[in-house]
C-alpha cells in the first residue's frame, strides 16, 4: 500500500484523547504486510472497480485487523509484535484494550459512511466471528488437544473470516454473480487459512529476521497444526503436557519432538488450501499477476526454515 493509504489510516485514528493518538502511531509506525487492505484494492481493481470506491473497505479490514491484535496481544499476554514491544506493554493493558475499541467504532464509521446495508451486516457478523474464534481458543488452551476440526475451527473464525471479508465486499460492490462472488469468497477464505498455517508453522521454525516471540504458541497452550499432528502421532507425549507445571517446562519438553516430517505435513495442508485459492481465483476470470502472487508469497515464508 502507498503513503496515502497510510495517511488516511493516521487521519482515522485521530482523536481528542492522547492515548488514542500515541497508541495509533505506535501500531502505524510499526509497519506491517497491509495484506488485508492490500487482497480489498486488488480484487477491486481485477473487477474494474475504482479505487476510491473500494479504499473505505481497505481501511475499514487494515482497522479492523489491528483492533483485533491489540485485544488478541492482551488476552494472549504477548510481549513482541513486529519486532517491538507490543502496545499493552508499553501503554499498559486499559489503553490498548480502550484504543481497540476506538479503532472497531472507526473501522464501522468508515463502512457505514459508503451506504451499503450488505457491507455493514457483512462485517458485523465477521467481527462476531473473530471474537468467537478467539474465545474458542481460549476454551482449548486449558490444555492441549488433537482435534483437527477445533483447530481449523479456529482459524476460520480469528484469521480467515476477514480474508473471507476482504474478497467479499468488492464482489458486492461490484454487483457480481452469485457464483462468481462465491468464489472469491473462496479465494479470500483458503488464503486466509493457508496464511494462518504458514505463521503457525513459523512461530515453531523461527529464524533471526522474525519479529514475534519464538515458541510462544506452546506457552499460551494453543495446539496449532504441527502440535496436533505430533499429538495424534504420539498420543502418550499429549497425555504428558498435564503433568508439567508450568507453560515453560511444556515447551522446554514438546521443542524437540517437532520433526521436519511434521514440519512438513504441516506445510502441505497450508498449501492445499493455497492451491484450491488458486483455483477459485481461475474460475473467476480474475486472473491479475498480483492476485496469482499472495498465495505464492504466502507459502514461500516457509522456504529454507526446516
Amino acid at each position: 500500500m502507498d503513503g496515502s493509504f497510510e495517511q488516511g489510516l493516521r487521519e482515522i485514528f485521530q482523536s481528542s484523547t492522547q492515548y488514542t493518538a500515541e497508541i495509533g502511531e505506535y501500531i502505524l509506525d510499526s509497519g506491517g504486510k497491509r495484506l488485508r487492505p492490500k487482497m480489498v484494492m486488488l480484487i477491486g481493481k481485477a473487477i474494474g472497480l475504482p479505487a476510491d470506491k473500494v479504499m473505505p473497505v481497505a481501511y475499514t479490514v487494515e482497522l479492523m485487523h489491528t483492533a483485533s491484535l491489540l485485544h488478541d496481544d492482551v488476552v494472549d499476554c504477548t510481549s513482541i509484535r513486529r519486532a517491538k514491544p507490543t502496545a499493552n506493554q508499553v501503554f499498559g493493558d486499559k489503553p490498548a484494550l480502550l484504543a481497540g475499541d476506538f479503532i472497531t467504532a472507526s473501522a464501522m464509521e468508515t463502512l457505514c459512511r459508503i451506504g451499503r446495508m450488505e457491507l455493514v451486516t457483512g462485517m458485523a457478523q465477521t467481527i462476531k466471528k473473530m471474537a468467537e474464534g478467539e474465545l474458542k481458543e481460549l476454551q482449548y488452551a486449558k490444555e492441549f488437544h488433537d482435534d483437527m476440526d477445533v483447530y481449523l475451527d479456529i482459524i476460520y473464525l480469528k484469521t480467515a473470516s476477514l480474508f473471507e471479508y476482504c474478497t467479499f465486499a468488492p464482489g458486492i460492490l461490484a454487483g457480481l454473480a452469485p457464483d462468481i462472488l462465491d468464489r472469491l469468497v473462496t479465494f479470500g477464505r483458503t488464503v486466509g487459512m493457508g496464511f494462518q498455517i504458514v505463521d503457525d508453522i513459523i512461530n515453531l521454525t523461527p529464524s533471526k529476521d522474525d519479529n514475534k516471540d519464538p515458541f510462544n504458541d506452546i506457552l499460551e497452550g494453543k495446539s496449532t497444526l504441527p502440535l496436533i499432528f505430533l499429538f495424534q502421532e504420539n498420543p502418550p507425549l499429549l497425555a504428558d503436557t498435564a503433568g508439567f507445571v508450568t507453560p515453560a517446562d511444556r515447551q522446554k519438553h514438546l521443542i524437540p519432538h517437532i520433526t521436519p516430517q511434521i514440519l512438513k505435513r504441516s506445510k502441505d495442508v497450508a498449501c492445499k488450501y493455497l492451491d484450491e485459492a488458486m483455483e477459485a481465483i481461475r474460475h473467476t476470470g480474475f486472473m491479475e499477476a498480483e492476485l496469482v502472487r499472495i498465495p505464492e508469497a504466502i507459502a514461500s515464508q516457509l522456504d529454507n526454515r526446516f
